[in-house]
């Protein structure tokens, strides 16, 4: 079962890459292993930073391109072709944005 369409992909990747730069430079800053762990923050910033990625970079994917009239040569049928979106979950890229920021919420009120 795909799960993505297009470079929907991207969605985790940044959310991923995002947590993972959050974790190392919070570790590295305060010279503590379990200080990201221990707090909700350093997930906030970051999930708020991949939010702040993820919405003009799903904006700019999923911006209307023009349809093609394409017209089939033995049924003389048109066919109207559209490029595909990005998505991840059915959910196009730039939706992302909120659920990020919600998660951002979440991990201000929880360890």
């Amino acid at each position: 079962m795909l799960i993505w369409n297009g470079w929907g992909f991207l969605v985790a990747v940044i959310g991923f890459g995002c947590l993972l730069v959050a974790e190392i430079s919070v570790e590295a800053a305060m010279r503590d292993d379990q200080y990201y762990q221990n707090n909700g923050w350093p997930k906030m910033a970051a999930f708020v930073a991949a939010a702040i990625i993820v919405w003009p970079l799903g904006l700019y994917l999923n911006k209307r391109r023009p349809e093609r009239e394409l017209v089939d040569p033995q049924t003389g049928e048109i066919v109207i072709l559209r490029s595909g979106g990005h998505s991840l979950f059915f959910i196009p890229m730039q939706f992302w944005a909120p659920v990020f920021l919600v998660l951002a919420l979440i991990f201000l009120f929880v360890r």
